[in-house]
């Protein structure tokens, strides 16, 4: 299995590429955070946010997990990074595009991750709007 796509990402000054996809997609040796209970290799995952299919996360424990995804993407730039869901698209799109936010991707960050990742990221209107009203604290 191949990611979806991937992102590159400026943080700390370095570009950072994440790719994106179904979790079982998780390239040997990377840094996952698993977005799907269901998914065979959730144990492998550095980081777990169960999110229902086609549904939004908590907002808190959002930021919680995506500060310590940043705070690894900050000390290994270099490093292998991956966010994956069942297909890659909703919940995965979604992330993304909050993570974007947070590394200060400016604007509509659902269309930027639609250009960016893939552009049937960002699945339902109720991730469209949770993507479009994170804002960075």
């Amino acid at each position: 299995m191949t990611p979806v796509g991937a992102v590159t990402l400026r943080i700390a000054g370095q570009d950072v590429r994440v790719t994106g996809g179904r979790f079982s997609a998780l390239p040997d040796g990377a840094f996952g955070l698993c977005l799907d209970a269901g998914d065979p290799r959730a144990a492998e995952a550095a980081l777990r946010l169960d999110i229902a299919d086609f549904g939004v996360p908590d907002e808190a424990a959002l930021r919680a997990v995506l500060a310590r995804l940043l705070a690894e993407m900050r000390a290994r730039p270099d490093g292998a990074f991956h966010i994956g869901c069942r297909a890659g698209l909703g919940r995965t799109g979604l992330v993304l595009a909050c993570l974007a936010r947070m590394t200060g991707v400016e604007g509509d960050v659902v269309a930027w991750v639609r250009a960016h990742y893939d552009p049937r990221a960002v699945e339902t209107e109720a991730q469209e709007e949770f993507a479009r009203r994170f804002a960075v604290d």
